[in-house]
């Protein structure tokens, strides 16, 4: 019952887009000529019903295979020759020390009847673990998308499969603020004229005993056998509504986007340590957001555009957590509707000047767990702000600073020093930059040599155990070389 009357409100709106989409196509058709000679198939090809999907390329033609990627890695040393770490006392901290990461996306376009395109979409991922620096023969690969994009008309496409579902990001904290949605389900997606509406519907279920567990049962005939006790999906359902107010695709123009979110995970049972049955309640989320954003032309031989948008969402229950985050600060029914909450104001901004540009993010963020413990530590506000200058120098290098402030203001005390400490960490990164593909805070790739100094306050320091050597250091260092590219990405 708790899912039923949701899923019924996620397939009205699909069908909706769906709809309206066919409707839009057939009135653009019957209106607009050159929106009727964009749906024609091309020479190649045979425009009758029993036309074959088109095999070969043109040369105005998209088809065929194609590969992009998403990566950097980077060494550096603390200064104490040591491995640096980052460090952060906020949700979301400066991506100033990462881990080495790789996405790899293949693409493979092609033609359906009708001239209709199809999209194959496959994004590897590989994670920090390089062999050279390791010594170990291993890696933790996944998969970050895998699925199928198909046109139905001029206006209207259709996907199905596992992604990665991202709206606009601050790049300076590597965060997207109002949806980042892992899924695996389907999707719709409305695009006409200044208008796009999507939306989609899917599933997960996490291998852990929030919503996964197996026992072992006995079996007459072989002795034993594993059997699933606890098995409990969580149904997620987004829509989102852009609009472009004024102005042309490429600037000056201004946008703006709804957004909107429900989740829900039905009531399972599991067992304790002891065997005995722990019932889990069913529960519910859901998240609302608005962004407004606003855009000028790309200054002549430069890779980037100047740009800003203003980000607002408030979720609650479920969707004031990640959806691949394990949910914790659980009511007495073991629910986190409807106490949980999360209030995030954000924004991120680049402005392009002919010397240079300026990169600039940062937001708030309020979250309240469903314990009944009101001053919890987990609680209360968070803020940072991110500032990246960059001025070019000779050839295609450039110069940059990043500078950086953040804080926490938690509801509880200190359980070490027995005082209401604020954590708070404020960081200076000089950078060397060697830019091969010109001028602008997002070409890509970038070369870079920096150096980064971080001050924590006693509140940070405070985070870490008592015996813990790192509880001493006011002042933490980095210096290190990182490489960062993005080509043909799936959502670069």
């Amino acid at each position: 019952m708790l899912l039923g009357w949701r899923m019924r409100v996620a397939s009205a709106v699909v069908s909706f887009i769906v709809v309206f989409g066919l409707y839009c196509s057939e009135a653009g058709a019957q209106t607009s000529p050159a929106a009727s000679t964009a749906a024609k198939p091309n020479a190649d090809s045979k425009p009758n019903a029993d036309s074959k999907p088109a095999d070969t390329k043109s040369s105005n033609d998209d088809t065929g295979f194609q590969f992009g990627s998403y990566g950097r890695v980077g060494v550096g040393s603390d200064l104490r020759g040591g491995t640096p770490e980052k460090v952060e006392v906020v949700s979301h901290g400066s991506r100033i020390v990462q881990d080495s990461y790789l996405e790899t996306d293949l693409y493979y376009r092609f033609r359906g009847l009708g001239g209709r395109k199809l999209t194959t979409v496959t994004t590897l991922a590989i994670a920090d673990a390089l062999f050279h620096y390791t010594g170990k023969f291993d890696g933790s690969l996944t998969l970050r998308n895998m699925y199928v994009k198909a046109e139905v008309n001029a206006n209207l496409d259709l996907w199905v499969g596992s992604r990665m579902y991202r709206g606009d990001d601050i790049y300076l904290l590597d965060f997207w603020p109002m949806d980042d949605i892992n899924t695996v389900g389907a999707g719709v997606r409305l695009h006409k004229d200044r208008l796009e509406l999507k939306a989609h519907a899917g599933l997960n279920r996490l291998l852990d005993p929030f919503q996964y567990q197996e026992k072992e049962v006995s079996d007459p005939v072989i002795g034993s056998q594993t059997v699933t006790q606890l098995d409990r999906q969580r149904f997620i359902a987004t829509t989102h509504a852009t609009y472009r107010v004024q102005g042309p695709a490429q600037g000056p123009a201004v946008k703006v986007r709804g957004y909107g979110e429900i989740q829900a995970i039905p009531e399972g049972e599991r067992l304790r340590n002891d065997n005995s049955i722990e019932v889990l309640a069913a529960d519910f989320g859901y998240a609302v957001g608005l962004e407004v954003g606003a855009w000028l032309p790309k200054l002549e031989d430069h890779y980037s555009s100047s740009y800003i948008n203003l980000f607002a969402r408030f979720g609650q229950g479920l969707s004031a957590f990640d959806e691949l985050q394990l949910p914790k600060g659980f009511n007495d029914n073991l629910q986190l509707f409807p106490k949980a909450k999360e209030l995030l104001l954000g924004f991120s901004g680049n402005y392009e000047l002919p010397w240079g540009a300026v990169l600039a993010g940062g937001y708030t963020r309020r979250f309240v767990d469903a314990d009944p413990n009101d001053m919890d530590r987990d609680d209360g506000w968070e803020y940072i702000i991110d500032v990246r200058p960059h001025v070019g120098l000779f050839d295609q290098f450039q110069a940059a600073v990043d500078v950086s402030y953040q804080a926490r203001y938690p509801r509880g005390i200190s359980p070490t020093a027995l005082k209401a400490l604020n954590p708070a960490i404020f960081q200076f990164a000089p950078m060397l930059i060697y830019s091969p593909m010109g001028q602008g805070s997002y070409a890509r790739p970038q070369l870079r040599l920096y150096y980064r100094a971080a001050m924590l306050n006693e509140g940070a320091r405070d985070l870490y155990p008592l015996d813990d050597p790192r509880r001493a250091r006011k002042w933490v260092h980095f210096l290190g070389v990182q490489a960062e590219w993005w080509f043909n990405s799936t959502y670069r």
